[in-house]
C-alpha cells in the first residue's frame, strides 16, 4: 500500500506532495522536495531542447499544446516525415519511421486530432515508407549512417537493418499510435499491423530486447481491454524475466521496475508493486547537483563531439521523463 500511495503522489501529482497527502503513507518515504523540483526545472530550462522545454511547460506550468506542436513541427521534413534526430542517439535529420514513431508518440499523448496538418503529413509519409512485402517499417534508411550515431543505429549493408530494428520495433508502437488516426489509413491496414504485432508477441520468447518491449507496451496501452488481454498476460511473463529488481544494478542501462510501469492503473503494476517504492527512492536520490539526472549509456568512444551534443539533449529528455506524471525510466 505504501508503494502504491507513493506512486500516486509522485507520478500522478508531478513529484510534488503536500503534507496532507503524504501523511497517508504507512512509513516515511523519500519524496522529491520542492527545492529539488525547482532545480530540475532550471536544469531543463537551461539545457534541454526547446521541444522538451515546451513539453515541461505543458505538463507543469499550463503551457499550451500548440506551443509543443510548434516545436515538434521544426523536426518535420518536406516529405511529411520527422527527423530521425528526434532520437538523439542518431544525428541524422532525414526522415525515418523512427522519427515518425517519436513524433506520433508525442502527438498521441497530446491528443492532437487527425485534422491537424502535421498529422496528415506524417501519415502520408508512413504509408509511403511502409515495407508492404514484410509488413513492417524499417527504423532507419542506410543514408542515416552518414551522420554520427550510436552503434545500435548502424544500418548494416547486408541486411538494411540496424541492431534494434525487428518486426516489432518500430512497427508495434506505430500500430498503437495510429489507432487515433485510423480514418486516415487504408481499410484493413491498421488491423493488419496490429494483428501482426500481437502474433509476433505471442510467438516470441520471454527474453525480449528493450525496444521490442517498449514498442509492444505502447501498442497494448492504446488497445481496447478486450483486445489486449492476451498480450498483457504475455508481457507480464516477459517483465517477470527482464526487469532488474536489484538496486545495485540500476546504475546500468537495463529494464527497471519503473521503466514500463507509469501509474498504479498500469496492468503491470501489481507484479512490480514491491519494487516501485525503492526504484522511486533511487531515482530521487540520484538527482545531480545541477538538477538533472545522468545517463546509463554512452557512445562517446565513437564520436566525442557528437556524443557531447546528444548527451546534453538526452539529459533534458531523461529529466522530463523522471518528472512527468506518466514518466518512464531506462
Amino acid at each position: 500500500m505504501a508503494a502504491k500511495l507513493l506512486l500516486c503522489c509522485v507520478l500522478q501529482t508531478m513529484l510534488l506532495c503536500c503534507v496532507n497527502e503524504c501523511s497517508a503513507l504507512d512509513k516515511q518515504s523519500t519524496m522529491l522536495s520542492r527545492e529539488a523540483f525547482a532545480r530540475a526545472e532550471v536544469s531543463i530550462s537551461e539545457t534541454a531542447r526547446p521541444l522538451e522545454r515546451a513539453l515541461f511547460a505543458f505538463y507543469f506550468t499550463n503551457g499550451s499544446r500548440d506551443a509543443v506542436i510548434a516545436e515538434l513541427a521544426k523536426f518535420q521534413n518536406n516529405d511529411g516525415g520527422f527527423a530521425s534526430c528526434l532520437e538523439s542517439d542518431t544525428r541524422w535529420c532525414g526522415s525515418s519511421p523512427l522519427g515518425a514513431m517519436k513524433a506520433l508518440g508525442i502527438l498521441t499523448d497530446l491528443g492532437v486530432p487527425a485534422s491537424e496538418p502535421h498529422v496528415k503529413a506524417v501519415i502520408r509519409y508512413l504509408l509511403a515508407s511502409f515495407d508492404d512485402q514484410h509488413g513492417m517499417w524499417h527504423a532507419l534508411p542506410k543514408e542515416a549512417n552518414t551522420a554520427p550515431h550510436a552503434s545500435w543505429w548502424e544500418v548494416r549493408e547486408d541486411t538494411g537493418k540496424c541492431e534494434v530494428e525487428s518486426p516489432l520495433f518500430p512497427t508495434a508502437a506505430l500500430a498503437g499510435y495510429l489507432r487515433n488516426y485510423a480514418a486516415l489509413l487504408p481499410p484493413g491496414f491498421l488491423k493488419r499491423i496490429t494483428e501482426s504485432s500481437l502474433t509476433h508477441l505471442a510467438d516470441a520468447p520471454v527474453h525480449m530486447q528493450m525496444p521490442d518491449i517498449e514498442s509492444l507496451i505502447e501498442l497494448v496501452r492504446l488497445l481496447p481491454p478486450g483486445q489486449s488481454a492476451d498480450a498483457v498476460r504475455k508481457l507480464k511473463s516477459v517483465l517477470a524475466v527482464v526487469v532488474v529488481q536489484d538496486p545495485k544494478q540500476w546504475s546500468s542501462y537495463n529494464v527497471k521496475p519503473l521503466t514500463f510501469v507509469h501509474s498504479p492503473q498500469s496492468p503491470f503494476y501489481p507484479e512490480m508493486e514491491k519494487a516501485i517504492g525503492p526504484n522511486l527512492d533511487y531515482i530521487i536520490s540520484t538527482q545531480k547537483s545541477d538538477g538533472g539526472w545522468g545517463l546509463t549509456w554512452s557512445w562517446e568512444d565513437r564520436n566525442p563531439a557528437a556524443w557531447k551534443l546528444a548527451e546534453k539533449e538526452w539529459r533534458g529528455v531523461v529529466s522530463l521523463e523522471d518528472l512527468k506524471p506518466d514518466g518512464s525510466r531506462k
